[in-house]
């Protein structure tokens, strides 16, 4: 396990040793009780319900309000790069359903759980499988190096919106920095309006309710941005469109911005509607095989098979059942990853793990070496958190989320939970401001 590393002098704050980190250290040097607003933040953003459903209870997020700063230059650098990578998803999402070839084995492509045979030769409404796409990156040594690609389902903008919204509200006067304006919830609007062909789109969130981990997003999205929010129950399917049961009687529903992922279950029927042009889906059924942890070993050579530059690396990755007998010998220093795995879920860092659970996890391997990915393990860049009543060295990502050709400046920065390396909320990780200055 990590050793939690607490810093108690503010001389300490070592890993914001950047230039335009000076004045935000020195402000919350100088605020008194600095600790009780970190503590009134998260009383507030509880009674708010920033929750977090997991194991029969919301648990709430927790607010880490010390800002991660980067920089205008920095965040156009890795906008190009992610924008260049969402361009050959699509690319290798259209020829996966075209029967054309990619450098990724048809079998590993086919055995995927989220491969839909429904939608091979099926042309997605303007051409676009993935509208919204979420990358988690780290920085080693101030250079960063992408994770996961999330393009199914991918959560936690409203996280980044709530966790700035709570920091200006009680700490905004005290630590004013010039910083561009989030502009996440506009930029899914606007996506979202644009995966219409009407001029005026009713646009409807998907929910599968109240127990959804991430139910406070779906909410969230719906009163902000004044979409539907409906659970499978709501959909009717007749006479050629796709409708849902409100207070106010039937309505039409042009787009659908689904935040589950067993339609066939929940929805039975809204796959062929999308189908047959119904309503659009958004993101398309079957763009799991591209955020499969299998096709990431391969995202180098996807670029490179389309020609596209790929403007942001990712770690050393591959898969097991292509490369075990070479690659088992030395797991001890990767990270496993199981190919369908999310949210932390099926995520080994096997340096930290008790040989109990390291034998374990490494029998299942060595039985299903296919359903597993190995990536080297990173020591990536710490930050300066506020926990409790005291400041921690911890260690933390950035999601960042692109909107088909833009990338928003509203970014997620997980913080692992003491002694841990995995930021996902659902392993317990907390939440930081970000800020583009």
């Amino acid at each position: 396990m990590i050793k939690p590393r607490k810093i108690t002098e503010s001389k300490f704050f070592f890993e914001y040793d950047e230039p335009y980190y000076s004045n935000l250290l020195e402000i919350i040097d100088k605020i008194p009780d600095f600790f009780k607003y970190v503590e009134l933040i998260n009383e507030v953003a509880y009674r708010e319900g920033f929750t977090f459903y997991t194991q029969d209870y919301y648990r709430s997020i927790k607010v880490d309000p010390i800002p991660r700063i980067l920089q205008a230059q920095e965040f156009r650098e890795i906008s190009r790069g992610l924008k260049n990578r969402a361009l050959a998803i699509n690319k290798f999402l259209y020829a996966v359903y075209h029967g054309e070839n990619t450098p990724v084995a048809e079998d590993f492509i086919t055995s995927s759980p989220y491969f839909r045979p429904e939608m091979m030769n099926f042309d997605p409404p303007k051409g676009i499988y993935v509208y919204i796409f979420g990358e988690d990156l780290v920085k080693v040594n101030g250079f960063p190096l992408i994770l996961e690609d999330n393009v199914r389902i991918p959560s936690g903008m409203t996280y980044a919106v709530k966790a700035s919204e709570l920091f200006e509200r009680f700490l905004g006067e005290m630590m004013q920095i010039n910083r561009q304006r989030q502009d996440g919830l506009e930029l899914l609007k606007k996506t979202l309006h644009y995966a219409s062909d009407t001029r005026d789109p009713v646009i409807a969130i998907l929910s599968d309710g109240t127990l959804n981990s991430a139910y406070f997003e779906h909410r969230f999205y719906s009163d902000k941005l004044d979409f539907l929010l409906i659970e499978p129950s709501d959909l009717i399917i007749k006479d050629g469109e796709v409708l849902a049961k409100t207070l106010d009687g039937e309505i039409h529903i042009d787009v659908i911005y689904r935040r589950i992922e067993d339609l066939d279950i929940l929805t039975p029927g809204l796959m062929k509607a999308y189908l047959r042009g119904w309503v659009n889906l958004v993101n398309a059924p079957g763009t799991g095989i591209a955020d499969d942890k299998i096709t990431f070993c391969y995202m180098p050579q996807i670029m490179d098979y389309f020609g596209i530059k790929e403007g942001v690396k990712q770690p050393f990755s591959v898969p097991l059942g292509a490369s075990k007998e070479e690659i088992i010998n030395k797991l001890e220093n990767m990270v496993l990853k199981r190919r369908e795995g999310y949210g932390g879920s099926g995520t080994y860092v096997m340096k930290d793990m008790r040989d109990e659970e390291k034998r374990k996890v490494l029998k299942e391997v060595l039985s299903y070496p296919e359903e597993f990915m190995a990536q080297e393990l990173l020591n990536f860049d710490t930050v300066l958190s506020a926990i409790n009543d005291n400041f921690y060295e911890t260690y933390a990502d950035l999601r960042f989320f692109v909107f088909i050709d833009s990338t928003s400046n509203t970014i997620l920065s997980r913080v692992a939970p003491l002694g841990s390396r995995i930021t996902n909320n659902s392993s317990g990780g907390m939440v930081k401001p970000v800020w583009v200055v």
